[in-house]
Protein backbone atom coordinates (compact mmCIF):
# COMPACT_ATOMS: atom_id res chain seq x y z
CA UNK A 1 0.00 0.00 0.00
CA UNK A 2 1.18 3.91 -1.12
CA UNK A 3 0.38 6.41 1.47
CA UNK A 4 -0.21 10.20 0.35
CA UNK A 5 -0.32 12.42 3.10
CA UNK A 6 -2.66 15.57 2.40
CA UNK A 7 -3.62 18.50 4.54
CA UNK A 8 -7.19 17.12 5.10
CA UNK A 9 -6.98 13.20 4.91
CA UNK A 10 -4.31 10.51 3.88
CA UNK A 11 -5.14 8.61 0.59
CA UNK A 12 -3.94 4.53 0.25
CA UNK A 13 -3.59 3.33 -3.13
CA UNK A 14 -4.08 -0.23 -3.01
CA UNK A 15 -1.78 -2.69 -4.77
CA UNK A 16 -2.63 -3.36 -8.69
CA UNK A 17 -3.51 -6.91 -9.95
CA UNK A 18 -0.70 -9.28 -10.80
CA UNK A 19 -1.89 -12.07 -12.63
CA UNK A 20 1.26 -13.98 -12.10
CA UNK A 21 1.03 -13.58 -8.33
CA UNK A 22 -2.82 -14.45 -8.39
CA UNK A 23 -2.31 -17.91 -9.62
CA UNK A 24 0.44 -18.78 -8.17
CA UNK A 25 -1.13 -17.60 -4.33
CA UNK A 26 -4.84 -19.64 -5.77
CA UNK A 27 -2.87 -23.00 -6.70
CA UNK A 28 -0.76 -22.76 -3.49
CA UNK A 29 -3.79 -22.69 -1.27
CA UNK A 30 -5.56 -25.38 -4.05
CA UNK A 31 -2.92 -27.83 -3.35
CA UNK A 32 -2.92 -27.31 0.47
CA UNK A 33 -6.65 -27.93 0.53
CA UNK A 34 -6.19 -31.22 -1.69
CA UNK A 35 -3.64 -32.43 0.51
CA UNK A 36 -5.56 -31.87 3.43
CA UNK A 37 -9.10 -33.85 1.91
CA UNK A 38 -6.57 -36.90 1.78
CA UNK A 39 -5.87 -36.83 5.14
CA UNK A 40 -7.77 -38.96 7.28
CA UNK A 41 -8.86 -36.82 10.83
CA UNK A 42 -12.05 -35.26 12.45
CA UNK A 43 -10.08 -32.05 13.97
CA UNK A 44 -12.06 -28.76 13.08
CA UNK A 45 -8.77 -26.53 13.36
CA UNK A 46 -7.45 -28.43 9.74
CA UNK A 47 -10.79 -27.41 8.55
CA UNK A 48 -11.29 -24.08 9.66
CA UNK A 49 -8.36 -22.81 8.42
CA UNK A 50 -8.37 -24.40 4.94
CA UNK A 51 -11.65 -22.83 4.95
CA UNK A 52 -10.61 -19.06 6.25
CA UNK A 53 -7.17 -19.80 3.52
CA UNK A 54 -9.92 -20.49 0.60
CA UNK A 55 -11.80 -17.34 1.66
CA UNK A 56 -9.21 -14.91 1.96
CA UNK A 57 -7.69 -15.89 -1.24
CA UNK A 58 -11.17 -15.74 -3.04
CA UNK A 59 -11.33 -12.10 -1.20
CA UNK A 60 -8.00 -11.26 -2.02
CA UNK A 61 -8.34 -12.02 -5.72
CA UNK A 62 -11.61 -10.31 -6.43
CA UNK A 63 -10.45 -7.45 -4.32
CA UNK A 64 -7.25 -6.97 -6.40
CA UNK A 65 -9.03 -7.29 -9.77
CA UNK A 66 -11.96 -5.14 -8.80
CA UNK A 67 -10.14 -2.63 -7.03
CA UNK A 68 -6.04 -2.96 -7.79
CA UNK A 69 -4.09 0.35 -8.60
CA UNK A 70 -6.87 2.63 -7.10
CA UNK A 71 -6.66 5.15 -4.69
CA UNK A 72 -8.78 5.53 -1.39
CA UNK A 73 -9.43 7.76 1.29
CA UNK A 74 -9.05 6.73 4.91
CA UNK A 75 -12.65 6.91 5.71
CA UNK A 76 -13.52 4.56 2.77
CA UNK A 77 -10.78 2.05 3.52
CA UNK A 78 -11.71 1.50 7.28
CA UNK A 79 -15.34 0.58 6.15
CA UNK A 80 -14.37 -1.03 3.41
CA UNK A 81 -11.75 -3.29 5.17
CA UNK A 82 -14.69 -3.36 7.58
CA UNK A 83 -17.10 -4.48 5.07
CA UNK A 84 -14.38 -6.92 3.39
CA UNK A 85 -13.72 -8.30 6.85
CA UNK A 86 -17.44 -9.53 7.70
CA UNK A 87 -17.79 -11.16 4.48
CA UNK A 88 -14.36 -13.21 5.30
CA UNK A 89 -16.40 -13.97 8.00
CA UNK A 90 -18.87 -15.50 6.59
CA UNK A 91 -17.20 -17.06 3.47
CA UNK A 92 -14.68 -19.22 6.20
CA UNK A 93 -18.46 -20.00 7.93
CA UNK A 94 -19.79 -21.44 4.52
CA UNK A 95 -16.67 -22.60 2.71
CA UNK A 96 -16.05 -24.61 6.37
CA UNK A 97 -19.76 -26.40 5.83
CA UNK A 98 -18.63 -27.12 2.11
CA UNK A 99 -15.23 -28.36 2.76
CA UNK A 100 -16.31 -30.88 5.75
CA UNK A 101 -19.43 -31.84 3.69
CA UNK A 102 -17.27 -32.22 0.84
CA UNK A 103 -14.40 -34.56 2.99
CA UNK A 104 -17.98 -36.67 4.17
CA UNK A 105 -18.11 -37.25 0.62
CA UNK A 106 -15.10 -38.03 -0.33
CA UNK A 107 -14.22 -40.19 2.08
CA UNK A 108 -17.79 -41.98 2.56
CA UNK A 109 -17.30 -43.67 5.90
CA UNK A 110 -20.12 -45.27 7.51
CA UNK A 111 -19.59 -42.91 10.32
CA UNK A 112 -18.54 -40.00 8.41
CA UNK A 113 -15.56 -37.39 9.72
CA UNK A 114 -17.71 -34.56 10.54
CA UNK A 115 -21.44 -35.41 11.43
CA UNK A 116 -24.34 -33.05 10.10
CA UNK A 117 -24.62 -31.65 13.81
CA UNK A 118 -21.32 -29.95 13.50
CA UNK A 119 -21.39 -29.02 10.38
CA UNK A 120 -24.43 -26.93 11.17
CA UNK A 121 -23.06 -25.68 14.32
CA UNK A 122 -20.55 -24.11 12.04
CA UNK A 123 -23.32 -22.59 9.72
CA UNK A 124 -24.72 -21.05 13.02
CA UNK A 125 -21.96 -19.73 13.84
CA UNK A 126 -21.80 -17.47 10.69
CA UNK A 127 -22.88 -14.20 12.25
CA UNK A 128 -20.30 -14.37 15.13
CA UNK A 129 -17.35 -15.05 12.10
CA UNK A 130 -18.88 -12.32 10.58
CA UNK A 131 -18.56 -10.06 13.68
CA UNK A 132 -14.70 -11.33 14.20
CA UNK A 133 -13.86 -11.00 10.35
CA UNK A 134 -15.29 -7.23 10.56
CA UNK A 135 -13.24 -6.37 13.70
CA UNK A 136 -10.02 -7.98 12.67
CA UNK A 137 -10.46 -5.98 8.98
CA UNK A 138 -10.89 -2.98 10.65
CA UNK A 139 -8.59 -3.48 13.25
CA UNK A 140 -5.55 -4.21 10.58
CA UNK A 141 -6.72 -0.89 8.65
CA UNK A 142 -6.25 1.11 11.97
CA UNK A 143 -3.06 -0.23 12.65
CA UNK A 144 -1.56 0.16 9.37
CA UNK A 145 -2.67 3.46 9.01
CA UNK A 146 -1.34 4.27 12.42
CA UNK A 147 2.00 2.91 11.53
CA UNK A 148 2.45 4.83 8.02
CA UNK A 149 1.62 8.08 9.81
CA UNK A 150 3.42 7.72 12.73
CA UNK A 151 6.78 6.83 11.54
CA UNK A 152 6.71 9.71 8.86
CA UNK A 153 7.13 8.05 5.59
CA UNK A 154 5.11 8.55 2.56
CA UNK A 155 5.84 6.05 -0.46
Amino acid sequence: MRFVTSSLQTIFTLPAYNPRRARLFALTVGIMVFLWLGIEDNSVFPAAVMSLLSTVTMLALWLSRKLGGKTLSARRLLSGAALVGALGGLGTSAAGAALMLFKNGVHSHAYPDYPLGLIVEILQRAPLWALAGSLTGLGLALAVWALRNTSGTSQ
